[in-house]
């Protein structure tokens, strides 16, 4: 039960799974697959400590868990693509032990979002710390207020910030790639998807949007940064998600990042420029962002045909209509079941009073549904 013993092990694991330098499968991919022992448990485990490691007791566990976790992203990957009888598990877990994985994938994201956000970010930091020494260099009149020598220094961090925190979001990014393909529906659960759509199209903003330029580096792979490579792999997991109505709606719900012309420029570059993709991962795509697009447009149209719902039938976090809403015992607030659902996957605590709070405490408020469908049937039949 030791997280910091389990962490070694884990890392011990995944050097193990590593393929050989000729692509042979790792030294320990055979008992992976031929010990029953191993076979019967390690799939749930793996997946078991990835969620438990969120909280080690260490001051450091916000970073250790980043890095056990890359260790088991190792293993993950390895055991799917090597030994079917882990990716059946994986299968029969999303399937039938649906409320465990929907906390592995949540921490998943979590990471993803964070890491990217992170690598992004100081990477930014970077291209403006580049810019001033080669414009100093030049002889031009500085912009920014720092010295040389604190330029260099902050360089230096930012440059090492955004190695870690790239690389570890590349194990993450595959593991959603591979697992979006075959267990979609894993990733439309109403706690997870719309901070998934939010996550994708922030990040596609970021590479291909106004700002993208100061994402440009010299030597990007020395941060670990594959502009193009993560773009295929973004674009991929739209496409993997595109038959899911649900995500399509999340995706179309994000009026914050979600723009078809973000589409448009993605293909450009994936396909135009570059020769990554195929024309048919171009049309899924552009099919994809057309879908949302029309979705995005009756969702408008439905939230102005509600602009005078009563402020009690909407969520007090997310300001929209509720579906299935419950009250919290502690706090007594009435909120979204998945809305509570999405937070009490990495918090907890009531949000409003923060007190211990399980989501088998909460309390459906029925005669409030029924209210909210009234009130929306009435919409309908006056439209």
């Amino acid at each position: 039960s030791n997280p910091h013993l389990k962490g070694k092990l884990v890392q011990l694991l995944s050097i193990g799974s590593m393929p050989l330098a000729d692509d042979s499968p790792g030294f320990m991919m055979d008992v992976f697959e031929t010990n029953d022992l191993v076979r019967d448990n390690l799939l749930y485990a793996f997946l078991d400590f990835y969620v438990i490691v969120e909280k080690t007791g260490s001051s450091s566990q916000f970073y250790d868990k980043f890095n056990s976790r890359y260790s088991i992203s190792i293993v993950l990957e390895q055991l799917y693509h090597r030994i079917p009888i882990y990716r059946e598990q994986l299968v029969w877990q999303a399937k039938n032990n649906s409320d465990f994985f929907v906390r592995f994938v949540a921490r998943m994201l979590n990471d993803l979002t964070f890491l990217l956000d992170e690598g992004l970010s100081n990477l930014t930091e970077v291209h403006s710390i580049q810019n001033e020494l080669d414009n100093r260099a030049r002889g031009l009149p500085p912009v920014r207020e720092e010295d040389e020598k604190e330029l260099r220094s902050k360089l230096a961090s930012a440059e090492r910030q955004a190695k870690s925190s790239i690389g570890l979001a590349d194990k993450s990014i595959t593991l959603f790639e591979i697992y979006t393909k075959d267990i979609p529906s894993a990733f439309v659960t109403p706690e997870i998807v719309d901070r998934l759509a939010s996550m994708l199209d922030h990040n596609l903003e970021s590479l291909v949007g106004k700002k993208s330029g100061e994402l440009k580096v010299n030597d990007p792979q020395q941060y670990s940064f594959n502009p193009k490579e993560l773009l295929k792999s973004l674009t991929t997991v739209y496409i993997h998600l595109s038959n899911e109505h649900d995500f399509v709606s999340a995706v179309a719900r994000d009026g914050r990042s979600f723009k078809r012309e973000l589409f448009e420029r993605a293909v450009h570059i994936l396909a135009r420029k570059i020769g990554l993709v195929s024309d048919e991962f171009c049309q899924k795509l552009l099919n994809f962002t057309n879908k949302a697009e029309q979705e995005r447009l009756l969702e408008e149209e439905e939230e102005i045909g509600y602009g005078d719902a009563p402020e009690e039938f909407l969520d007090p976090l997310m300001y929209t209509i509720m579906k299935d809403p419950v009250t919290l015992p502690a706090s007594n607030v009435n909120i979204d079941r998945s809305t509570i659902k999405a937070h009490l996957l990495s918090d907890s605590t009531d949000p409003f009073n923060r007190m211990p709070l399980k989501l088998e405490q909460v309390i459906p408020n029925e005669e409030l549904k029924q209210r909210i469908l009234e009130y929306k049937m009435q919409k309908k039949q006056l439209k």
